[in-house]
């Protein structure tokens, strides 16, 4: 594995207009990516707070697909990098600190290679690697005590029912049940949480949203809260995404459906205590549209948009953890502040439509304050038959978000 070094360009002349409660500001934007084809995603943050983010590249001199591993200074420069190009992985996926330090980081190449590789704070190669091409199923995430892993139980794409396996760092199987992540259930965990939080639905039809917690030690179910639905009409509920508050409760989107010419989907902001108990929920109606959940400061924040463009409104409405709403700040970005992407917007045919989007936007806390990360590009529109990227239009860039 070889290590490169890039520059990371820090515009402070972007015009991103931010309406607070307070006002007007601009935001300065740090390019990661420019031009290429590659992705990244924010993992963790470092002990001293640096920023470990993953992905995958098709530089030219990587010599095809290769996975990527970028860690940044708390200034957002360039601290280490590494791109796999000799050892044959194609994607950094999921990324973790162990509890001696130790950045364990899950890479593949689908389906041939798969295989947790570790290295130093300083992205030095810490210890062998651990194959788990031979484990069963899929990996569904790694974190600092455990790996977690899933296997349908049968061939059958209509048979839903799923073991789920938990193994330790030195590939030893700790436990396993049935379910889909979720015992009993399908689901997912709760993000940046040390213990083993699920949160999800009980069952694939007519199902109920469910969130529980897990002793993995002693394999047994710590709590587990069921809800009723809440809104007339519902005939299915899940919980879409759930965040541990500073009071050690859970913040999380509940999604219900409801029957119809169509069917429709409502979505709530719910709150639960550290044990699970319903303290709140809160309508859509009373922020808008559904959108990205995040926590910042002690506050929770619920970015939504108009739609997927550059220059579209977005909004971020702040909360507490007991529900008071705090103010908001309304974003606007303009595609000729992109040092590559705005080349893109004109369009050779007179009769070409041409148009931007904004995608995997990250929220990220950092020792100077809240920061998004976001990929952006241009692409051909093609009216019915969708849209088509230009993908040397790509950039992935951080944008600082001014405090309430």
């Amino acid at each position: 594995m070889e290590k490169t070094f890039i520059n990371i360009k820090c515009i402070l002349v972007l015009c991103l207009c931010l309406t607070l409660t307070t006002g007007y500001a601009c935001a300065e934007m740090t390019e990661i990516s420019c031009g290429k084809v590659e992705y990244l995603h924010y993992q963790c943050t470092l002990p001293d707070g640096r920023l470990l983010l993953t992905g995958g590249t098709r530089r030219a001199e990587s010599g095809g697909d290769a996975a990527w591993l970028l860690c940044l200074n708390p200034d957002r420069s360039v601290s280490w990098e590494i791109i796999s190009r000799k050892d044959g992985y194609t994607s950094a996926e999921t990324a973790t600190v162990l509890e001696d330090g130790t950045v364990a980081v899950l890479m593949e190449n689908y389906p041939e290679k798969r295989a947790v590789k570790f290295f130093t704070p300083e992205g030095k190669n810490a210890r062998k690697k651990l194959d788990l091409k031979k484990k069963p199923g899929n990996v569904y995430t790694i974190g600092p005590s455990f790996l977690i892993f899933y296997d349908s139980e049968s061939k059958d794409a209509l048979d839903y029912r799923y073991k789920t396996f938990l193994f330790d760092w030195n590939g030893k199987e700790i436990t396993r049940y049935d379910g889909l992540v979720m015992r009993d259930g399908y689901g997912y965990t709760v993000r940046n949480d040390e213990e083993l939080v699920l949160y999800g639905q009980d069952t694939v039809y007519n199902s109920h949203a469910m969130m529980q917690k897990l002793d993995v030690l002693q394999d047994r179910v710590l709590w587990e809260t069921v809800l009723e639905w809440q809104l007339p009409g519902t005939d299915t509920a899940m919980i879409d995404d759930a965040l541990k508050t500073a009071d050690g409760g859970y913040v999380a989107w509940l999604r219900e459906g409801k029957p119809g010419d169509s069917y429709e989907w409502n979505y709530l902001l719910v709150k639960f205590d550290a044990e699970g108990r319903l303290l709140w929920t809160k309508d859509k109606t009373e922020y808008g549209r559904d959108g990205i959940l995040f926590l910042y400061n002690g506050k929770i924040g619920i970015l939504s948009e108009e739609s997927p463009g550059i220059d579209s409104l977005r909004l971020i409405q702040w909360f507490d953890a007991d529900e008071k709403k705090l103010g908001t700040t309304e974003l606007r970005l303009h595609p000729d502040d992109f040092t590559v992407l705005r080349d893109y917007l004109e369009a050779e045919d007179p009769e070409e439509k041409r148009t931007t989007f904004v995608d995997q936007i990250q929220f990220i806390p950092m020792e100077d304050g809240l920061w998004a990360m976001a990929t952006c590009w241009a692409a051909l529109d093609l009216g019915e038959e969708g849209f088509s990227t230009i993908f040397d239009s790509q950039e992935i860039v951080l944008i600082r978000i001014p405090e309430l």
